[in-house]
């Protein structure tokens, strides 16, 4: 599910942007009480908590001024999904902005302090989907509030949509973007991946917009075997074959995808802060000599990179034999596939069937996978981002990049809905926020420090009547 890593170091922590939303604001105020609110309702899969929260969030919405009309929470099993609508005059087609409600397990007796309570301390703000993706949540409600009272009346409409099981079946997530393309929007926002960079020292080097996310599809393979006494083994062991198989299988690379997106990812890679001179070296090599093979290999064995340009595929389950006194009838291993966009799911299966080698082996797609198109690099909004965060880190560059994992986008992409994925956060230093782990947390500047991002885009997204100069 959501694979973005947020973290904001001492650096960024200590000092708040010129443009913040301070605590003690009308908007810090809103910030932290609707933040608090939602983070201490445990939106995990069983509890049907999500409906609760959504009213929490309409609640808020009605008071600042939202018509009952313009908010709809819809039942999707025991979740549910949540738009809001900020109408606008028409003149231009409607922008979606998008977050999801639930979160992940979290066990009280794991964790340091009570997940569900927020916790302040040491500059951090602590709970289950601190970061991920009750950040959003709050950032996008907040906004919509915010503009409201200031009378902002954008030329489109502006409309929310958040998902109840995006960590889980992504049920709602289909919903919600089934319902939402009926709108005919011209894209939508999920502030559920990317965000901005800064070195070590807290300086900003690169801000990221997902613009793609690799096809998640499992493919089961089975070798099957009359069996038998265990008393008498015999050489065609299943068990043994599958494991054969999957030696084989381990010994593949799928080749590296050279694209503008790979490309842009490779370079975004070589301004690093954290880039060797090995890979910069490399990185340079490759622009002078675009296509070449050997160049190519080189850069997709570099451990940290060559898994994100690349369709990658590894054995997660096992599950074989039926007595421990029995030869086991039949083997299979579930292969976990993260299939790069473009690359079909079948030709995937093909391909490691065989490089398996086992003709009697039964290779099978579970399910019904969603595959997506990458989105293309939209330069109005590219240049609208970087207006917006210019009070906080002017001149930054926008890098267009794919995550690997999974997020509400490749549904709303596999709709033909260019899907653009950003947060206002800055990671630093490589250290992690507990995303789906323990303690997880984000610095008190990614809530306040980071809002006035929101207002700044959507109001340049959405100029009309209203907004202040």
């Amino acid at each position: 599910m959501m694979t973005r890593v947020l973290m904001m170091a001492a650096a960024l922590v200590a000092t708040a942007p010129a443009h913040a939303a301070p605590r003690d604001s009308a908007e810090g105020k809103l910030l932290g009480e609707l933040f608090k609110s939602i983070v201490e309702t445990p939106t995990v899969k069983g509890r049907g908590q999500v409906p609760k929260m959504a009213r929490l969030l309409s609640a808020r919405l009605k008071h600042a001024g939202f018509a009952a009309r313009d908010i709809a929470i819809v039942p999707v099993g025991e979740t549910a999904i949540m738009t809001v609508r900020y109408r606008g005059t028409g003149a231009r087609p409607p922008l979606l902005f998008l977050a999801h409600m639930d979160v992940v397990e979290a066990k009280r007796e794991d964790w340091e302090r009570d997940p569900f309570t927020l916790h302040e301390e040491g500059g951090f703000l602590y709970g289950r989907g601190a970061s991920d993706n009750k950040l959003g949540v709050a950032h996008l409600v907040a906004t919509f509030i915010t503009l409201k009272k200031q009378g902002f009346k954008p030329d489109r409409d502006l409309v929310i949509g958040f998902s109840g099981d995006e960590e889980t079946d992504m049920a709602s997530s289909r919903v919600l973007a089934a319902r939402l393309a009926a709108l005919r929007p011209e894209y939508a926002i999920n502030t559920d991946s990317g965000g901005g960079r800064a070195d070590a020292a807290g300086n900003p080097t690169s801000f990221s917009v997902q613009v793609a996310e690799k096809t998640f599809a499992n493919i089961a393979v089975t070798v099957r075997n009359p069996g038998g006494h265990s008393a008498r083994p015999r050489a065609d062991n299943a068990i043994y074959e599958l494991a054969e198989l999957l030696g084989r299988v381990r010994g593949y690379t799928f080749p590296l995808v050279d694209s503008d997106l790979t490309r842009a990812m490779l370079r975004d890679a070589a301004n690093a802060p954290s880039a060797t001179p090995e890979l910069k070296a490399k990185v340079a090599a490759i622009e002078a000599k675009p296509g070449d093979a050997a160049l190519l290999a080189e850069l997709g064995r570099e451990p940290r990179l060559g898994y994100a340009v690349r369709t990658t595929c590894v054995p997660t389950l096992l599950e074989g034999g039926h007595a421990d006194n029995a030869l086991p009838q039949s083997a299979t291993a579930t292969i976990n596939c993260r299939i790069f966009p473009g690359v079909e799911i079948e030709q995937v299966r093909r391909t490691l069937a065989e490089v398996g080698g086992n003709p009697a082996a039964e290779w099978k797609i579970v399910g019904e996978p969603t595959s997506a198109p990458p989105s293309p690099v939209n330069p109005a909004l590219f240049a609208a981002v970087q207006e917006a965060i210019a009070p906080d880190a002017p001149g930054i560059r926008i890098v267009p990049y794919m995550t690997p994992g999974a997020t509400d986008g490749k549904h709303f992409r596999a709709l033909g809905i260019p899907t653009y994925g950003f947060s206002a956060d800055f990671t630093i230093g490589g250290e992690v926020a507990g995303v789906h782990g323990l303690n997880e947390r984000i610095p008190e500047r990614s809530l306040y420090g980071a809002f006035d991002f929101w207002p700044r885009l959507m109001r340049r997204l959405a100029s009309g009547e209203g907004q202040a100069k």
